[in-house]
């Protein structure tokens, strides 16, 4: 995988769930996350190691993102994806130990267009509906660790896969199926959709 670009890299970890080319990556720009991170960290009252925890999460996001066409490096959009987690997390932060509707909240805006008005009371019952729905029992887990195990805070991906003894990448990829499927059920709540 060291001798893959990071162009390659990135096809296999969007095209093809690869698990070694997003540890590859993660491994490669480690430096780069750690660094901006140390600048980032002390003002946003972000423990160093809450970013590494996530650091699979920043690089994935990063890749599912990242537009070769406009010339720019991948490493200056990881760059920009890092200084956002830290500036993301601070805003997150501001207030007092979350409820569990707080952290249904964030999932909502992890596909709120920013420009949609969102009724976020009925949006986060219409989500624990969704949750009750799931019949595979993998992304349910994903989603119950993610949202609902720890009142306190939102448990990072790193820290799922550690409890279901995967990846974090296999964790990111049923998170991302609910998404997809809540996403559906939000858009167009006449149809059946199964997951």
């Amino acid at each position: 995988m060291d001798h893959l670009k990071d162009g390659a890299l990135i096809k296999n970890v969007i095209n093809k769930q690869c698990n070694e080319s997003l540890k590859e990556l993660v491994n490669r720009h480690s430096g780069i996350i750690f660094n901006i991170g140390k600048k980032y960290c002390s003002s946003c009252n972000l423990d160093i190691s809450e970013l590494n925890d996530n650091r699979y999460w920043i690089v994935f996001n990063a890749a599912k993102t990242f537009n070769d066409t406009k010339g720019s490096k991948f490493s200056t959009w990881l760059g920009n994806q890092v200084r956002f987690f830290c500036l993301n997390y601070k805003n997150k932060n501001s207030k007092l130990i979350p409820i569990e509707n707080e952290h249904l909240e964030f999932f909502i805006n992890n596909f709120s267009k920013n420009d949609e008005k969102v009724n976020q009371k009925e949006v986060i019952n219409t989500i624990i509906d969704l949750f009750n729905q799931i019949s595979d029992p993998n992304t349910k887990n994903a989603i119950y660790y993610r949202y609902f195990y720890n009142k306190e805070r939102i448990l990072n991906y790193s820290e799922i896969a550690d409890i279901l003894k995967v990846t974090p990448q296999t964790v990111l990829n049923w998170h991302n199926k609910f998404v997809d499927f809540a996403k559906k059920k939000l858009t167009n709540k006449t149809n059946t959709i199964s997951i």
